[in-house]
């Protein structure tokens, strides 16, 4: 079984492992022996025409849609998740088969498509991920790390969030 995730924000913190994660039986070939992480925007009115751009390790991935997820796929170790104002961040320390969650929040007043991002616990994030639809191809910038296809992250939404 997969060793707990290890988390900063702003700090480390330690969390327990994904029981999704645990359980699940391998299905993307693309995802096994990597880090799985699910980068999402609940669907609200405030906002909903903005579109933020998320990067990973400093190489914009997407811009964030609003109602919308997207997973990536990385290497074990650390990487950090960030907005254009790289201080607004998630630092992820991740094994492989490991699974997190970030939420993307506008902040209240941004007229210019900024917010932040939070580390989800997996019972928010679930019922998040759930109403949410996979982000659209056109919306990614960088497709190494991320999965841009549609059927293959509805298949890992299947497999990670229950």
């Amino acid at each position: 079984p997969p060793t707990p995730a290890r988390f900063a924000q702003d700090k480390t913190q330690s969390a327990p492992p994904s029981a999704a994660a645990e359980s699940a039986p391998a299905e993307s070939a693309r995802a096994e022996g990597k880090a799985v992480v699910f980068v999402y925007r609940p669907g609200k009115f405030v906002g909903r025409a903005l579109e933020p751009s998320v990067f990973c390790d400093g190489v914009e991935v997407a811009r964030m849609d609003n109602g919308r997820f997207f997973v990536l796929l990385l290497e074990p170790g650390e990487h950090r998740i960030h907005t254009t104002e790289e201080y607004k961040r998630v630092d992820l320390k991740l094994g492989a088969g490991e699974v997190a969650f970030v939420r993307f929040r506008l902040e209240a007043g941004m007229m210019k498509g900024r917010g932040n991002l939070y580390l989800a616990d997996e019972a928010d994030a679930f019922k998040d991920i759930k109403k949410a639809k996979p982000l659209g191809a056109d919306k990614f910038k960088d497709t190494k790390l991320a999965v841009v296809d549609k059927a293959e992250a509805e298949a890992l939404r299947k497999k990670y969030v229950k």
